[in-house]
């Protein structure tokens, strides 16, 4: 366990919730943890994080002007923890426990709240950017569309509609769910920038894929997705690859 002082912020609304957490780490880790800083807006939080660039960061999910995720779409850096506190149980706190979050339930049990602590103090973790953009998708279900281009204009499709691209020269082509093929002049790479909050990952140089297509994964690399196809995640990308796919499924192994 590291000896040095852990500096944090607390990001949080309302005045009791912030004076109750607050007297609980001066009671129980005054010694390993310094208050540095208080916000309660998403504006003010943002500001706080690139400004003081904390080590920890107490995160309300609900605060005056919006969602705490906002701030961690917007903040500079991740080289922090972030420890979200929720008033509210529903299918977030799940998705948290799921993706091995920290998060307190407001009112903070003391109890709860030295678990938590000690935990992040043991470890002491910072926030995994990749985890936290796969656990926003699962709880985010955004309607999302991209315009494909046809003959004399183009079609609106959803993007949960699209099982994967496939580059061809300076060309991409797009594969649907109603086994329409669409062309495009754009290159994979463009593509890829679009599309990458989203649930599409790179598995080969020429191919990018929606991963809610994928039914099987072979150790040989070949994924097998809903229409039917076969392709080959490159040796290179399998760890990544294979890391995704954990996070946004439950996985017994």
């Amino acid at each position: 366990m590291s000896s040095q002082i852990v500096t944090a912020i607390i990001i949080e609304d309302e005045i009791a919730a912030y004076n109750h957490l607050h007297q609980l780490i001066i009671n129980s880790f005054s010694d390993k943890i310094k208050i540095v800083g208080n916000a309660t807006s998403v504006k003010d939080g943002i500001h706080l994080i690139n400004h003081l660039k904390p080590t920890l960061v107490f995160l309300d999910i609900q605060l005056e002007d919006g969602d705490g995720f906002e701030i961690l779409d917007n903040v500079k850096t991740s080289e922090f923890e972030v420890i979200f506190t929720t008033g509210s149980a529903d299918y977030r706190e799940k998705a948290m426990d799921y993706f091995a979050f920290y998060f307190l339930n407001k009112p903070i049990l003391e109890t709860q709240f030295i678990t938590v602590i000690t935990k992040f103090l043991e470890k002491q973790t910072s926030f995994d950017l990749e985890k936290y953009l796969a656990f926003k998708n699962q709880i985010e279900h955004k309607h999302q569309n991209i315009s494909l281009p046809i003959k004399n204009g183009f079609e609106i499709v959803a993007l949960d509609k699209l099982i994967y691209c496939e580059a061809e020269g300076s060309y991409t082509y797009f594969y649907t769910t109603s086994n329409k093929k669409y062309m495009t002049s754009n290159n994979l790479k463009k593509i890829e920038s679009l599309l990458q909050q989203a649930t599409f990952f790179r598995i080969h140089r020429s191919i990018l894929v929606n991963l809610k297509h994928i039914v099987k994964y072979e150790n040989s690399g070949k994924v097998h997705l809903t229409n039917g196809k076969e392709l080959v995640v490159a040796a290179r990308n399998k760890k990544n690859f294979l890391r995704i796919i954990k996070l946004m499924s439950f996985s017994i192994s």
